[in-house]
């Protein structure tokens, strides 16, 4: 009797296996058709996984190698899902053949990998069957430390289906020491939840744990009671004649137990049906064992002697010498077998490998020929395209100082021809008249400043001239060094405070002793230009006014007057270079040039010229240097 409830935690779930093997025999003989060692993809990966899975429970052995093929594929394809989930189940193989070393260490290797993956689910179920290993190994210390990654990881993921099954296998840990009721608390909450999610199948299995953990204790009546509702559950299912007959003979054993001798009789009969009927020898065996025993109980010694007799002669028949030698020569022409396969397909890789390998040198060696001439070809065209740029960009350059030459050429020649033109037509009006005896005298003062004027607007007109021809000709890069503001105006205003006087205006210095990177000459050429075009549109008797300011990123020298003032568009002309020559309050005239020349001279410093103004109340003309 007590070999039928040692199995209980299990049979339920191996016999539905059974069950769906019943079904995938048709499939499997397909699968193994389809099998082709030598292509390796997901299509194979998948087949030989299959197959193991239904030899997990027919053929460990036969099981361990598909699911090694199919993680040596998975590892070729670098797929750790499935690496993983063959790992695992390696490690169940192992567990089934009571190999508690290998199988570890194959659960350990997917625990990495899931961890790695974070598939939690899958982790979650590693570490209950790592949990079960060690309890099994009677390790309870390591057992109960792998129970609770378990429970940690189950409450993270809110997992109902994984704490069912904690509960089982914690269950299962409790009952290995003895420690029934909290076993029987255990599979309590299992039952509770698989209630909770309506799982029939876990139903059933708690309940008949259930009804053994209160066998074990002697609670015959509890037992009872879980084993009709266990067995109500399975006669509610369908396709459950494989978990029937194991059913009915953990049901006999109860009443056997509670001396209800009839019951028993009944249980086990119909256990032996199921047995003989779904060809499980095993139970059949089993069942008539314990007939023998109830039989003896009964004192019905002939009864007991019949199924003694049967039970000893279909054991024989199932241990022989003969059968275990079968069994022995069966697996040994299957290793055989998957030897001379496996030698086959590595002397055609072999083949392959050197076909390959020819084929390989043949094209390198092609492939070589053929780099090295386009990379001559390539190498001699770029270097003739080189040549060709570089000529380009010489034409252009050329192009481009032709034009620049030939633009200050017929600016030169048109301000020459009509701004210097007329300061010598009026000076030789003055030489002609200035004999005529005609003129009175205060005529002959009136011209003679006419002429001034023109010699003084003349002598500005070509020192602008060639210092912007200067300029744009020799193109050189002007030194930038230290220079004193204050110095360097004082030095450009006392040279036109001449020229102010003439229409009493004052020049008014503010200017700090601020030291800015510039260069003497071109600041000194820009500034007189901003003062002299100052003097030219300031009233008489009026003021200009030439400060500094410096603040934290840049300096500015501002040169402002109280003229007429300048529109925006005036402006915008200005700084694009668009301006136009008009005449100053004294009708003084101008080239144009001079605005022109100063943002030109004020880039070679390394300054740039901002305008401000209002109409009717004056400009300022403001050089700012950035820092």
């Amino acid at each position: 009797m007590n070999k039928v409830s040692k199995g209980i935690f299990t049979t339920l779930l191996v016999f539905f296996v059974f069950f769906a093997k019943s079904q995938n025999e048709q499939n499997v003989d397909s699968l193994l058709k389809l099998l082709n060692d030598q292509v390796v993809d997901t299509n194979q990966l998948m087949i030989n996984r299959a197959i193991g899975d239904y030899y997990f429970n027919v053929n460990i052995n036969k099981a361990i190698d598909y699911f090694d093929k199919a993680k040596s594929i998975a590892e070729q394809l670098k797929r750790k899902p499935d690496i993983s989930a063959n790992l695992y189940s390696l490690g169940s193989c192992y567990l089934s053949k009571g190999k508690f070393d290998v199988s570890l260490d194959y659960y350990l290797q997917a625990v990495r990998l899931y961890e790695e993956l974070g598939h939690k689910r899958r982790l979650t179920k590693a570490y209950i069957d790592i949990a079960y290993l060690y309890t099994e190994y009677k390790n309870y210390d390591k057992a109960a430390d792998y129970f609770g990654k378990a429970k940690s990881l189950i409450l993270s993921v809110q997992d109902t289906f994984e704490l069912i099954y904690f509960y089982t296998e914690k269950g299962n840990f409790y009952f290995q020491q003895e420690k029934h009721d909290s076993a029987i608390i255990c599979n309590v909450e299992a039952l509770n939840l698989a209630k909770q999610i309506n799982d029939e199948q876990m139903i059933m299995n708690a309940i008949g744990n259930m009804g053994l953990l209160y066998k074990r204790q002697g609670k015959y009546k509890e037992a009872l009671y879980y084993m009709d509702s266990c067995m109500h559950v399975l006669k509610g299912m369908q396709n459950s004649d494989y978990a029937l007959g194991p059913a009915y003979n953990n049901l006999g054993s109860i009443y056997f137990a509670l001396k209800n001798y009839n019951e028993a009789k009944l249980a086990f009969d119909k256990s032996l049906d199921y047995g003989v009927k779904s060809g499980n020898t095993g139970l059949v065996l089993e069942d008539y064992r314990n007939l023998a025993e109830l039989f003896g109980a009964m004192n019905n010694f002939q009864n007991e002697n019949i199924y003694l007799k049967r039970y000893y002669g279909l054991k024989d028949s199932m241990y022989t010498l003969d059968s275990k030698n079968q069994m022995m020569q069966l697996e040994t022409d299957y290793q055989l077998e998957k030897k001379d396969r496996r030698l086959a397909l590595n002397n055609l890789e072999l083949n392959k490998q050197k076909n390959s390998r020819n084929i390989f040198i043949l094209l390198s060696v092609f492939a070589f020929i053929l780099l090295s001439t386009l990379f001559y070809y390539y190498k001699k065209i770029q270097n003739k395209n080189n040549i060709l740029v570089s000529q380009n960009n010489l034409i252009e350059n050329q192009k481009a100082e032709l034009q620049n030459l030939n633009h200050i050429k017929d600016r030169l020649f048109g301000i020459i021809s009509h701004d210097l033109r007329n300061p010598l037509i009026t000076l030789r009006s003055y030489l002609l008249l200035s004999d005529s005896e005609s003129i009175s005298a205060d005529k002959k003062i009136i011209f003679k400043n006419q002429t001034m004027q023109a010699v003084t607007q003349t002598g500005d007109l070509l020192d602008n001239l060639l210092t912007w021809a200067n300029l744009q000709i020799k193109n050189v890069e002007t030194s930038i060094v230290p220079v004193a503001l204050n110095e360097c105006v004082s030095d450009v205003a006392s040279i036109l405070d001449m020229q102010a006087k003439q229409k009493n205006i004052e020049i008014v210095q503010h200017i700090g002793p601020i030291i800015v990177h510039s260069n003497m000459d071109v600041l000194s050429i820009a500034l007189r230009n901003l003062i002299t075009n100052a003097i030219k549109f300031s009233p008489e008797n009026q003021q200009i006014i030439l400060a500094s300011k410096k603040d934290q990123n840049r300096t500015m020298l501002i040169v402002e007057d109280f003229g007429p003032g300048l529109t925006d568009d005036q402006i915008k002309g200005i700084l694009n270079d668009q301006n136009k020559s008009s005449l100053g309050t004294k009708g003084e005239k101008g080239s144009g040039l001079g605005l022109f020349l100063v943002k030109e001279m004020l880039k070679k410093i390394k300054a740039q010229l901002r305008i401000e103004s209002t109409v009717g109340q004056g400009s300022r003309f403001i050089i700012e240097w950035e820092e």
